[in-house]
């Protein structure tokens, strides 16, 4: 089988699945949508990054805690060691008892650029999380559709033999009853039992796969799983044709991000070379009041002080300064950006319409694969009659059966790749998996 579903980018989607010995099996019908469904619900790394952008969400939401302001308390006594001792002149001393608080807050410009910076890490964080979660739907509908093909691939495999063992079982026959030589019966025989490892191959290989998937899913290996797709669906599919405003690249955007972390960083080197900061602080004491041991007390004593403090940097005045070389490199990494982003532009359009060419190539060989399965049954027809009749040996019967296996087969092979084709469009275009079969994405 040319199309294998041990593919790089299914084995990337990594399970922990729970296998328990004695687990009551299920039985499911799944359609390309339902597996995708249970796939991203199961799939650990989808956990994973729920919990990365989750904690990206917090940071952005508390992005402005560093004005924050900063309070702080406290209480005080002091008794004179001697006092406690009970010296001669312990009537002499006193104690002090005391309590204090104090708020300051602090501003500076770059607290703007905080709160950018916590948005733009959100933004990144959301993007790589609806990436990875179309990455495991793609890896999914692809292994999906390959499934699909190695099971009508036995399903040829059965008919090719099934047909098989109708030649040899007829000939057998003929050669008992003296109407066929020896040599012919032999090589139906032959013929019909080559295939018996053939058909077993593709079943085991599906098995195996089938095994995989389910593993994917988060199943049991004991489940029984059914696919009701088929590659039939992708044989109705007109010329496909995508407005430019429905394209969306993934890439482009993290680019565009790239750009504007870019831009906050210029903003937030030009704030540390010439933005003032400020900050404020407010002192209050209570006391301090003193009880001394001959009975007398002082009154209690009370505070408050307002402290209000501004400086400007002047690093940014110097041409020369390590802050304006900084300033400068953020220029330059701008610059870069930009030039990345039209660069990624270009290369996203060369993309789409590099998809497009090839699926709309690939629909020009299905329809051409189509006709020759339609000529290779004809003349399988025909050669089958002249053989009953007598015009045509068993050799040249074999030669047309086999002719038409393999234009069904190269048929199915045609339409996963068609199938994959439009897959991998729809993933690079930022479409919705499906929706170019359903008319949607147009």
């Amino acid at each position: 089988m040319d199309k294998s579903v041990f593919k790089a980018a299914f084995a990337a989607v990594v399970l922990a699945v729970p296998f328990f010995a004695g687990a009551e099996s299920k039985k499911y019908i799944l359609s390309a949508d339902e597996a995708v469904e249970i796939a991203l619900k199961n799939n650990v790394s989808v956990k994973e990054n729920e919990i990365s952008l989750a904690a990206a969400l917090r940071a952005k939401n508390h992005s402005w805690n560093s004005v924050s302001p900063s309070l702080s308390a406290g209480a005080s006594a002091a008794i004179p060691m001697d006092a406690l001792c009970g010296g001669e002149q312990s009537s002499d001393y006193g104690a002090a008892f005391g309590v204090s608080a104090a708020l300051s807050v602090n501003l500076s410009a770059g607290l703007y650029t905080s709160i950018q910076e916590a948005k733009i890490s959100y933004e990144q964080s959301k993007i790589s999380f609806d990436e990875a979660l179309r990455k495991i739907e793609l890896s999914v509908r692809k292994a999906y559709y390959e499934l699909i093909y190695a099971r009508e691939n036995i399903e040829l495999q059965e008919e090719n033999l099934k047909i098989a063992k109708t030649q040899y079982e007829n000939n057998l026959t003929k050669y008992n009853s003296g109407r066929l030589s020896e040599v012919d019966a032999l090589s139906a025989e032959v013929n019909y039992k080559s295939k018996i490892p053939v058909l077993e191959n593709a079943r085991t290989t599906y098995t195996n796969a089938m095994d995989s998937f389910k593993q994917v899913l988060g199943l049991m290996i004991d489940d029984e799983v059914e696919l009701s797709g088929s590659l039939e669906d992708f044989l109705f599919l007109e010329e496909v044709k995508v407005e430019p405003e429905n394209l969306q690249s993934s890439t482009v955007r993290q680019l565009e991000i790239k750009l504007e972390e870019a831009k906050n960083s210029v903003l937030e080197k030009r704030f540390s070379a010439f933005a003032p900061s400020l900050s404020a602080s407010f002192k209050w004491e209570d006391g301090k009041w003193y009880a001394a041991y001959d009975g007398s007390a002082p009154d209690p004593k009370k505070a408050a002080s307002l402290t209000l403090s501004a400086s400007i940097p002047l690093d940014g005045i110097l041409p020369w300064s390590s802050k304006n070389d900084a300033i400068d490199s953020a220029l330059d990494s701008v610059k870069k950006a930009e030039l990345d982003l039209d660069d990624g532009r270009k290369t996203f359009l060369r993309t789409v319409n590099s998809y497009l060419r090839s699926i709309a190539q690939s629909q020009e060989a299905v329809r051409y694969k189509q006709a020759n399965v339609e000529l290779a049954r004809r003349t399988y027809e025909m050669t089958f009659e002249s053989y009953n009749r007598g015009t045509k040996d068993l050799l040249t019967l074999q030669s047309a059966n086999n002719t038409l296996l393999s234009a069904q087969v190269t048929l199915n092979s045609e339409i996963l790749t068609l199938a994959e084709n439009i897959l991998s469009f729809e993933q690079a275009a930022g479409l919705e998996f499906g929706s170019l079969m359903s008319g949607t994405g147009n």
